[in-house]
């Protein structure tokens, strides 16, 4: 059965009212892949979101448009938010990781045909963010975990897995996907992964200085989809409280 992505983007469309600005990056196989940008004044923190670039995980989705529906209101006075809440609209109505040609996007940051790679390029240019947040989902993992990519700041990933910790599972094992992982957090070794897996996008976003934290989340997709979501959320909501406390 496909997902309707029509209510998604009735749902993005709704934010035009909610000191949001909608807009369409572009349409890929038919769809339209939005950008939503909640802010109060332009001279806050800019924090992006992104989610959806796996087809086959939709609380990173739902996990994106809950939170702009209302748990970020409390932010609006001290960050900037860019969202974008469905990266690969083709993969989440067909619940397939990759894009309709068959790409993993998250690793093909070199590959100049891919579509949904070249909004992230264009979206990229001359910009730079305080945080850029990945919404994931590993349907193999028996609980919660997060890479975290970060430079001159303390890192935030041990204080968001212990809040999720209070609603969700967390995988606590040594190594997760063949890196060294403490208490749900992994620290890449960026040269492991190119080898691995190839030039990913969150490797290249961070090494290139787009932003000095990077974090990935990945929420266990055998949990209900409402406590991933909710998982999602409560990470979003104690990634802001860390940098809220550490920077004033």
């Amino acid at each position: 059965m496909l997902r309707d992505y029509g209510s998604v983007v009735s749902r993005i469309e709704a934010f035009e009212a909610r000191e949001s600005k909608v807009e369409v990056l572009s349409e890929i196989s038919g769809y339209p892949v939005f950008r939503v940008i909640r802010s109060r004044q332009l001279d806050l923190p800019v924090v992006m979101i992104n989610s959806g670039t796996h087809g086959d995980e939709p609380a990173s989705v739902e996990g994106a448009l809950q939170f702009l529906e209302g748990a970020l209101d409390s932010w609006l006075d001290d960050f900037q938010f860019e969202v974008v809440p469905c990266l690969n609209p083709y993969g989440y109505v067909h619940d397939q990781r990759e894009n309709e040609l068959g790409i993993d996007i998250n690793w093909a940051y070199l590959n100049d045909t891919v579509p949904e790679i070249n909004i992230v390029k264009e979206y990229i240019v001359g910009r730079t963010f305080e945080v850029i947040l990945d919404l994931h989902e590993d349907w193999e993992s028996p609980g919660y975990y997060l890479y975290e990519q970060v430079r001159s700041h303390h890192p935030a990933g041990p204080g968001m897995v212990a809040d999720v910790s209070k609603i969700c599972p967390v995988n606590t094992s040594s190594v997760i996907e063949g890196e060294i992982a403490k208490n749900g957090v992994i620290f890449p070794n960026l040269e492991v992964e190119k080898r691995r897996k190839g030039t990913g996008v969150p490797i290249v976003l961070f090494e290139r200085g787009i932003t000095d934290r990077l974090i990935t989340t990945e929420t266990p997709t055998a949990q209900p989809m409402q406590r991933r979501v909710q998982a999602n959320i409560l990470a979003i909501d104690s990634l802001l409280r860390h940098i809220s406390d550490t920077t004033h």
